[in-house]
């Protein structure tokens, strides 16, 4: 799809591993490198690295991400249970497992290692059931990787309480899935509920899945890869990062688990998914939290026109929405989107207001918000150790990131003059000679004549159209007659003029 969109470039030339991750920054388009030099696999990255690319997966326009993936998951539908599948061409168990054959990119300067970043991770509870979730890991050896589970997650909880009883945690990873399973993954859906459900409604037919070789899991027939494998009990005791993460920035240093992979199985012609950072991450996460943000707000009983979660803050922490507004409901809007995940900061504007235009957004802020009123500020809230503002410390403990969360009420006041919001528009922008009429007929006094046109209040511009085939020096001419004879009034709200009198 994204190749008949213009949207991805074949790279045929053979490439050094080394350069993909720059490639890929440099590149306005996805990248499939089908030549690695020294790697039996080609490598796609950048397939979701812009809003219209993920459109075009949920099959709507850029701005309306967010409703399309709540429709969609309106349609949820359970997965398959297949025999086999493409990922079960190949099958390598024990010994013959060798991580260093994937052409896994060192994607940031400052990265601890080369990185698997499109992981989707499976393991199951006896309490939850199965858990589908959106995972890192690090390269450390032929068999082994990090894995980042400092942050609260389901499959934190459920490593946990296989730690405390000494035993390991079967876990599966799936790379190269459908775009659906990557959202679902990163939805942060509430325990008990199936991931697999979820990409299901999204992908609008039930995904299909195959037993492990190794495991008790089941994962996706037609992934690329899947890496079969165990979360060892060994705690939060070997490093792992530094990683640049969905925010831009590079995070520190962590202690984190290991997964020991003892099989792996996949196609016979696979491709590696390498997914971008930040950009990949930061607009996969956006359909779900505009999402969450429609919904908020229909909770809350207001009505919204757009909301959007820009990637400058990682589609997490900014979130903008415009709405039809009754009295007070800016500031209930406002409340209502503070809660959600991480977001921090928060804007709330009227429906007349883009707020995907950034100098749009930036008027209403500027115009709109008066501070002492229209600022709302919430002390002590949950925030994200990913926030570098939070300043947290990483440990080999627990985290429990605190931050202030704040919103802008930046809708027009109540009670304030429409009119000083009426904003700059540029007259006869479009060819308005339809408009014209023909030039003033012999001994009738085109003063008189725009008199009469001024039965009903008018614009100035609204005359210059009108009398289109006269010069506009002869109008102002007129004009200025109609002034010495104060026959010209004004509406005090709009400008408008009214004619005052029937004579010169």
């Amino acid at each position: 799809m994204l190749e008949s969109l213009g949207e991805l470039e074949k790279v045929t030339e053979e490439v050094d591993l080394r350069y993909v991750s720059a490639r890929v920054a440099a590149s306005p388009k996805a990248l499939w490198f089908e030549r690695v030099r020294g790697y039996e696999m080609g490598i796609v990255s950048g397939i979701l690295g812009s809003r219209e690319r993920l459109a075009a997966c949920l099959d709507c326009d850029q701005r309306e991400i967010g409703r399309a993936f709540l429709h969609k998951l309106q349609n949820r539908c359970a997965p398959v249970m297949v025999r086999t599948g493409p990922v079960k061409e190949v099958i390598k168990i024990g010994d013959e497992v060798d991580l260093t054959a994937l052409p896994v990119p060192l994607i940031s300067q400052l990265d601890g290692g080369p990185y698997i970043t499109s992981a989707i991770g499976i393991a199951r509870d006896a309490e939850y059931g199965r858990n589908v979730g959106a995972y890192r890991l690090m390269i450390r050896n032929e068999r082994e990787t990090s894995i980042d589970l400092v942050s609260a997650s389901d499959l934190k909880l459920f490593y946990e309480r296989a730690f405390k009883e000494g035993k390991s945690l079967p876990f599966a990873v799936a790379i190269g899935t459908h775009p659906a399973l990557l959202m679902a993954a990163a939805h942060m859906a509430p325990a008990g509920q199936d991931e697999f459900e979820l990409a299901g409604g999204l992908a609008g037919a039930p995904i299909n899945l195959v037993k492990c070789e190794t495991i008790d899991l089941e994962v996706p027939a037609d992934a690329e890869l899947v890496l079969e494998g165990e979360l060892l009990p060994t705690g939060w005791t070997e490093d792992e990062g530094r990683f640049g993460d969905f925010t831009g920035f590079v995070g520190p240093l962590k202690w984190n688990p290991i997964f020991r992979v003892n099989a792996i199985t996949h196609r016979r012609d696979a491709i590696f998914y390498a997914l971008h950072m930040p950009d990949e991450v930061d607009y996969l996460v956006a359909p779900p939290l505009e999402g969450s943000g429609w919904q908020a707000l229909a909770n809350a009983g207001v009505t919204a026109t757009a909301v959007y979660a820009p990637q400058a803050a990682g589609c997490n922490f900014n979130l903008y929405a415009s709405i039809r507004k009754r009295p007070g409901e800016g500031k209930n809007a406002v409340l209502a989107l503070l809660p959600l995940k991480r977001v921090k900061h928060v804007v709330v504007t009227d429906e007349d207001v883009d707020i995907f235009d950034p100098a749009d957004l930036e008027r209403a802020i500027a115009y709109r918000v008066r501070p002492a009123q229209d600022i709302i500020v919430v002390p002590g809230a949950r925030g994200s150790h990913l926030d570098p503002s939070v300043q947290l410390q990483v440990t080999k403990g627990a985290l429990a990131p605190l931050t202030a969360k704040w919103g802008l009420d930046a809708t027009i006041p109540e009670g304030a003059d429409l009119a000083e919001y009426e904003t700059i528009r540029y007259p006869f922008r479009e060819n308005c000679s339809d408009m014209a009429s023909p030039v003033a007929a012999a001994g009738i006094d085109l003063a008189e004549q725009i008199a009469a046109y001024l039965d009903a209040p008018k614009h100035f511009a609204e005359v210059l159209a009108h009398f289109g085939a006269t010069s506009q020096r002869d109008i102002v001419r007129a004009w200025g007659e109609l002034r010495k004879a104060k026959r010209l009034g004004r509406e005090q709200r709009t400008g408008r003029y009214v004619l005052q009198n029937t004579a010169i």
